[in-house]
C-alpha cells in the first residue's frame, strides 16, 4: 500500500507522495485511476516529493490527472511546501524547492505559502503565433512561459463563457506544446478574474502559473499588488524587475493509503 496525503490550493487539489518512503514506479495507468473522482481519490494533479542531495533542498514532479507529466504548479508548489514543514522534512523556514530546472523558494507569511521564482516571460513562437491569430483574429491573447505554457485571452466577462468548448476549438494547435488555456477580466485597478482549463486536468478552480502569467500581464508598475480571482479565492502577487511573488493557501485535507497497482 502506497500512503498519501491530500492539499489542496484555493480547490486545486493534489495527493502528494513521498519517493524518499516509496519505490513505487509512477505510471499514467496508476495516475489516472487514482485521480477518477468517482473510483479513485479525485485530484486534479498527483505530486512527488523527492530529497535532493544537490544545493536544491527537495525536488518536485507533477502528474496531470490523466498521467501525462505537467512542468509546473504553483498552488501545487505551496502545498509541497507545506506537507515538508508539516511532516518535519526540513527544519528551513525557506525552502529551496525545484521543478524541471525552475526553483523556487518557499516561506510561510502570515498564514499563507509565499513562493518567489522567476519573472514570466512571453513565449515566441511564429508558427504558433500564426495559426493562433488566424483562429482567434480580433482576440487580444498573450503566449506566457512560467515553468509552463499558458495563452492568456483577455475577455469582456468570462463567467458564462463555455471554457471547455474554446479549449476543444483550440486543442490541435495548443496541445502539442501543452499550453494550457486562460481567460481573464479585469475587474478594477488591481483586481483580475480568471478561469483556467488545464492541459491533462480540464478546468481547474484555481491554477496559480496561469495566475501568475495573468498578473504579469497586468502589472504596470513594479511593486504593486495584483489580486487574482477565480472560483476557489484569491492569489496576491507582486511583480519587480526579475521576480514574481505570490501567496496563497496551502490547506491539509486528509491522508491515507492506496493500491501502488
Amino acid at each position: 500500500m502506497l500512503k498519501f496525503h491530500k492539499y489542496h490550493g484555493n480547490g486545486n487539489d493534489f495527493i502528494i507522495i513521498n519517493k524518499n518512503k516509496s519505490d513505487i514506479k509512477i505510471t499514467k495507468s496508476f495516475v489516472a485511476k487514482a485521480a477518477d473522482r468517482n473510483n479513485g481519490i479525485g485530484f486534479d494533479q498527483l505530486i512527488v516529493v523527492s530529497k535532493s542531495n544537490n544545493k536544491p533542498d527537495f525536488k518536485i514532479d507533477f502528474y496531470n490527472a490523466d498521467g501525462s507529466m505537467a512542468d509546473m504548479c504553483l498552488n501545487g508548489i505551496r502545498c509541497a511546501a507545506e506537507y515538508i514543514w508539516s511532516n518535519k522534512l526540513s527544519k528551513k523556514k525557506i525552502l529551496n524547492l525545484v521543478v524541471k530546472s525552475k526553483s523556487i523558494l518557499c516561506e510561510k507569511h502570515k498564514g499563507l505559502i509565499e513562493c518567489v521564482l522567476d519573472l514570466p516571460r512571453a513565449y515566441n513562437n511564429v508558427k504558433l503565433e500564426k495559426q493562433l491569430a488566424k483562429y482567434l483574429k480580433s482576440e487580444v491573447y498573450s503566449l506566457i512561459e512560467v515553468g509552463n505554457l499558458h495563452l492568456c485571452i483577455n475577455k469582456r466577462g468570462i463567467k458564462t463563457l463555455d471554457l471547455g468548448q474554446l479549449y476543444e476549438q483550440l486543442r490541435k494547435i495548443i496541445k502539442p506544446y501543452k499550453i494550457n488555456l486562460s481567460v481573464y477580466k479585469k475587474s478594477s485597478n488591481n483586481n483580475v478574474e480568471i478561469r483556467t482549463y488545464e492541459n491533462g486536468a480540464g478546468e481547474t478552480l484555481s491554477c496559480g502559473s496561469a495566475s501568475a502569467s495573468v498578473a504579469f500581464l497586468n502589472t504596470k508598475k513594479f511593486n504593486t499588488p495584483v489580486n487574482i480571482l477565480s472560483k476557489g479565492g484569491k492569489l496576491e502577487f507582486n511583480v519587480n524587475e526579475n521576480t514574481i511573488t505570490m501567496r496563497g493557501p496551502a490547506t491539509f485535507v486528509f491522508s491515507g493509503e492506496i493500491s501502488g497497482k
